[in-house]
């Protein structure tokens, strides 16, 4: 702790406050050295020091940029805890503050905070007694009112900052003793906003913070968590509106007066009113008398505004209003609370037909104050519905919120506020229940939801004609200065999403019946309007998904009309009408499936107008709009492909398929589409071609479109070295990917790869018809792997057809003549440039073939597994790894593999690398662990699960009583490998339990419950104990964990090594409680490290 005041504590030099004063200008002069002055200021701000520097520095006539780093040095420490030794901090920073009634504002504000920041460590008891002295002493002269209202407005903030490093108790009883002085509070505040113009913004300012204060009241917060926490709405209002009046004070009187007037009043004084009628209708949200007298001063002053205002934009229905110009701001402002009142808008009109509906049903006149009531409402939903059509994306995103508002309050889909006192249990109020009440009662809930769509559904009948007005292009887009389309897009989804809601309300089928209306208008007016059609597309397809397929008329004949519009060739809105076209399709692609006549007629349009058409459209303003256009088109005719496939190839007698396949295979040969969208085509080829029943067909069709995207291959080949270069091979690419062509290619080759299964009443081919395709065009393959390793994608997508390929065919796959030429040639490519997905694509290849049951196929599988594992395991022993990635997918394969009995049994009885792999293995394990448990974590864990493997193998309860010879000869040969067959650096089993000591020892330090080493070690451990290796494991665990360096080699006397080895076979059973007992192992080490690391 220092010392505040002129006397305050040692000064780190002599000179302190001549250092502070040279690095606080290098700060903001020397910019070469910024980082240097800033490291320096910093670790002066954190010396006790520093408070009478500070006192000095604030008490001395100085620049700003002093002053400012001397007021915050003071919050900093304030907010740290850092307090003083002696004297009345309040009373000192009220003195400082003297002298900067005036400003710099930005050091007024720093002392301000602090001031607030040293009343949070006092005793609770005081805070009333603080607050009325600091309001006391800032209110006594005129000069002084700006810093009041600072001062008022900032202690809502900082009572909610966990910058302040105070407990969080602490923080909410300041809150609440500081509600308890609201009322003296908005007194001050009604008293300084008469002092001049200036105060009076800043006075409405600080009167909703303190508004908003009021979330902190306990009694409310425990209601509002009662209300997420339901889900149902209970009612809650905060103190000052329950107590009624709120609505005449003067403040939210003005307020809502300005807010009325906002055509002409300053626009920063209608800031900050919105501010206030903001914060005040966010303080209920029932509607009993009190709670709707404040509502509808609020719904009233917003309306009035509108009137004034909102005849000035209407001629921003149709043309796009200058973003930042003064009308948008005075419409942020009404906007702002346009869409805060969706949900009061809900809650009220629903309350105002129950009442008028219970009065009538008594036989008594509906209340006084209802047509009131719905006239303020209607004119309300009236303002809203107008900012949603305004072409300007920030406003019309105003009422947007509105609707979506009176969706969620219909849908009770309310989202939890952020309580920045949630830290402290809830203290229970009073909790009623209404309509929305705490009950989650379903059939209530249907019942309530039942009886609001009548009320609701002309407003959203009247929501979704003005959402489609908003999502209109403007008919010239180049020509709208204020036009952006990247946000326009972005606005359209947000529209989307409240029409896709009020389907809920108005039913789907309105919404298509009322664009079908619109469409027939539309086409009856010559020209054709283009953002019309476009904007009923986009409205149809939001809600198609909620409306049952085939039910209506107006998609069908929008469908139908798609080929006969009049598409345009030049400016944005040829590629934006093109763009609904594709969207059109893309989301009715199930129709079409069902209903083959349509289909064939989009069919032909796709490849014959539409997708040709766009390459040679005009490039938007926006660089990605036409890239856009493309992807939405490729993906509309890919889905129409994959959705109809099955009847594409029986439409016209079996013959429409040829056409449609010979016209994309155009389409994809074609450079001037992105190299994506042609992949999405080649996708949709392979879907059609995949359905066919006829293979030969099928061989056919695919063999010409290989040798088709063969072709543009010949300029690539002709600059080939003669031989490969192997792992000298660099990128040439501009981009350093692989070229395009040889991408196509082989998703040409790889289309067809998701064939349904073939019905059994035809006959059987002699040979799948991709492997011939593959086999046919081998050598192409060939040649592309091989001298375009380099290209990391470029293989990896090789490795993956190869995958979907061989999967799909695996019943024809073992015998085709080249499946090991692809294993081989994947080998090769692998050994220039490593990669983990060749490891990948083999432990896949084991997967499918390894149940086979040929003895051919078992000796290609283990000797690929060697292929492949074998260069990494003596990559360990030469002391120079390979990646983490790659040796992590080599040891997945190779526990893969030796999963299979079949595998195992030939690879550890035959194969010459398995015993120096186990070898390796066992060395490498503890050494990585030892090197960077975070980095080989992975490999680590694939080591031991190939261990394991092996392990269980040599236990006879793994067989579960099957006694083949192939088993038992395999229960030998995994026994002797373990404990007989001498192996390069000495017999398995002992180096083994050694090694998993030293895998404990090396994941102590970085927490031992962390990761999957521990884990994986108890399991090595248990299969251990488990089967034929017992007697020996548990003998040489103890010396194991003895021969661990020290400290830890002593961390475990022998009595307690012996009753840790009981232990472990008792619970060997138990797979949870073996490893929890690892654990232990393992965090005693880590104990006794970090022991001995404090007392070195």
């Amino acid at each position: 702790r220092g010392r505040l005041g002129p006397g305050g504590g040692r000064l780190m030099a002599a000179d302190a406050k001549a250092q502070v004063l040279v690095h606080i200008h290098g700060l903001h002069k020397d910019f070469a050295n910024t980082q240097a002055h800033s490291d320096w200021l910093q670790h002066f701000q954190q010396a006790t020091q520093a408070w009478g520097v500070v006192h000095e520095l604030l008490s001395e006539a100085n620049d700003e940029v002093v002053h400012y780093f001397a007021a915050h040095t003071l919050v900093t420490k304030l907010q740290a805890g850092h307090l003083p030794s002696s004297g009345s901090i309040s009373q000192e920073l009220l003195r400082y503050l003297a002298n900067f009634w005036r400003g710099p504002a930005a050091v007024r504000r720093q002392l301000v905070v602090a001031l607030i920041d040293s009343a949070l460590w006092q005793a609770p008891e005081q805070d009333g007694h603080w607050l009325a002295e600091c309001i006391k002493q800032l209110s006594e002269r005129v000069e002084a009112i700006p810093c009041l209202l600072e001062f008022l407005a900032a202690i809502p903030e900082e009572a909610a900052n966990r910058k302040v490093v105070v407990a969080a108790q602490r923080r909410t009883v300041f809150a609440t003793n500081m509600l308890q002085h609201s009322g003296h509070v908005f007194e001050a505040l009604c008293k300084a906003s008469v002092t001049n113009e200036q105060c009076n913004v800043g006075a409405l300012h600080a009167f909703a913070r303190w508004l908003h204060l009021q979330h902190a009241d306990p009694a409310l917060r425990a209601m509002k968590k009662a209300t997420a926490k339901a889900t149902t709405g209970i009612r809650f209002s905060a103190d000052v509106v329950a107590k009624g009046g709120l609505h005449e004070h003067p403040l939210v009187q003005q307020a809502a007066q300005t807010i009325g007037a906002i055509a002409k009043a300053p626009l920063e004084l209608c800031r900050a009113c919105g501010d206030v009628l903001s914060e005040a209708q966010g303080l209920t949200n029932e509607a009993t008398p009190q709670a709707r007298a404040v509502l509808l001063l609020v719904v009233q002053a917003v309306v009035e505004g509108s009137r004034q205002l909102l005849p000035m934009t209407r001629a921003n229905l149709e043309t796009w209003m200058d973003q930042d110009g003064e009308l948008a701001a005075r419409a942020a402002v009404l906007g702002r609370l346009v869409g805060e009142l969706g949900a009061i808008f809900c809650r009220l009109t629903v309350a105002d037909h129950a009442q008028a509906a219970a009065a009538t049903a008594n036989g008594q006149p509906p209340p006084s104050n209802g047509a009131a009531s719905e006239a303020a409402l209607n004119a309300l939903s009236e303002a809203a519905l107008h900012f949603c059509a305004l072409r300007h994306t920030d406003l019309a995103k105003c009422g947007l919120d509105f609707w979506y508002a009176v969706l969620a309050q219909h849908l009770v889909a309310t989202t939890e506020e952020d309580d920045p006192f949630d830290e402290e249990v809830q203290i229970g109020g009073k909790i009623g229940t209404d309509g929305w009440g705490q009950s989650r009662d379903q059939e209530a809930e249907q019942q309530r939801r039942a009886e609001e769509v009548p009320i609701l559904a002309p407003h959203m009948k009247r929501m979704v004609q003005a959402h489609w007005q908003a999502v209109r292009y403007p008919a010239e887009p180049e020509r709208e200065a204020y036009f952006d389309w990247d946000e326009f897009v972005r606005f359209r989804e947000l529209c989307s999403i409240n029409i896709t809601e009020a389907c809920l309300v108005v039913t789907p089928r309105w919404i298509i019946d009322h664009i079908g209306t619109l469409l027939e208008q539309i086409c009856s007016t010559q020209p054709i309007a283009w953002q019309d059609i476009d904007a009923c597309v986009f409205v149809l397809t939001g809600v198609a998904s909620r409306a049952p397929a085939g039910q209506d008329t107006v998609i069908p004949k929008l469908i139908e009309l798609l080929p006969s519009l009049p598409y345009h060739t030049e400016g944005f809105k040829a590629l934006l009408f093109r763009n609904a076209a594709s969207r059109l399709i893309l989301f009715t692609s199930g129709y079409l499936a069902l209903n083959p006549e349509p289909c064939k007629q989009i069919l032909r349009f796709l490849t014959v107008q539409h997708l040709p058409a766009i390459p040679a459209l005009p490039p938007g303003p926006d660089k990605d709009a036409k890239k856009y256009c493309e992807a939405i088109a490729c993906d509309a005719m890919k889905m129409v492909m994959t959705a109809a496939r099955k009847g594409i190839v029986t439409a016209d007698n079996g013959t429409l398929w040829r056409d449609v396949i010979s016209a994309v295979i155009t389409l994809v040969a074609d450079p001037r589409y992105n190299v994506d969208c042609r992949a999405q085509l080649v996708f949709g080829i392979g879907q059609v071609l995949s359905v066919l029943e006829n293979w030969d067909e099928l061989e056919q069709m695919l063999s010409i479109f290989v040798a088709r995207m063969e072709e543009p291959l010949g300029p690539i080949f002709a600059a080939l070295p003669a031989e490969p270069l192997g792992s000298r091979a660099q990128k040439t690419t501009s981009d350093g990917k692989a070229p395009l062509e040889l991408k196509l290619y082989i998703a040409a080759v790889s289309s067809v790869y998701n064939m349904p299964p073939r019905s059994e009443a035809l006959p059987r081919p002699d040979h799948h018809p991709v492997l011939a395709v593959v086999e046919k065009h081998f050598a192409t393959i060939e040649r592309v792997c091989i001298h375009h390793t380099q290209y990391d994608e470029l293989m990896e997508q090789v490795c993956l057809a190869f995958s979907y390929i061989l999967g799909f065919s695996r019943s024809y796959a073992a015998s085709s003549p080249v499946f090991v030429p692809m294993m081989k040639l994947m080998a090769r490519c692998c050994e220039y440039h490593p990669q983990p997905f060749y490891m990948g694509l083999v432990r896949s290849v084991i997967g499918f073939f390894a149940a086979a049951g040929s003895a051919q196929l078992d000796s290609i599988l283990v000797d690929l597994t060697g292929l492949f594992v074998a260069p990494v395991a003596r990559s360990f022993s030469m002391g120079c790894p390979l990646t983490p990635p790659i040796n992590t997918a080599s040891y997945e394969m190779l526990a893969e593999a030796l999963r299979h009995w079949n595998l195992a049994l030939l690879a550890i009885r035959n194969a010459s690398w398995l015993p120096e792999t186990l070898d390796a293995t066992i060395d490498a394990l503890p050494r990585l662990c030892e090197d960077n448990q975070v980095v080989h974590e992975r490999t680590i864990c694939a080591m031991m699960r190939f261990l394991r493997n092996v392990l269980l193998w040599a236990d006879p309860s793994t067989c579960k009583g099957d006694t083949s010879p192939e088993l038992l000869e395999l229960q030998r040969q995994a026994q002797a490998i373990i404990v007989e067959r001498p192996l390069a650096r000495g017999v398995a089993l002992p180096r083994l339990v050694e090694a998993l000591a030293r895998l404990l020892a090396a994941a102590a330090p970085n927490g031992p419950a962390k990761g999957e080493v521990v884990p994986g070690v108890a399991e090595v451990l248990r299969t251990l104990l488990m089967g034929p290796f017992e007697y020996q494991a548990s003998g040489g665990l103890p010396a194991a964990l003895r021969a661990l360096p020290s400290p830890l080699g002593g961390v475990l006397a022998e009595p307690e090594q012996q009753r840790l080895v009981q232990q472990l076979k008792m619970e060997k059973a138990d797979s949870r409680r073996f490893t929890r007992t690892v654990l232990g192992v393992a965090e005693q080490f880590a104990v006794t490290l970090k022991r001995a690391q404090f007392g070195a």
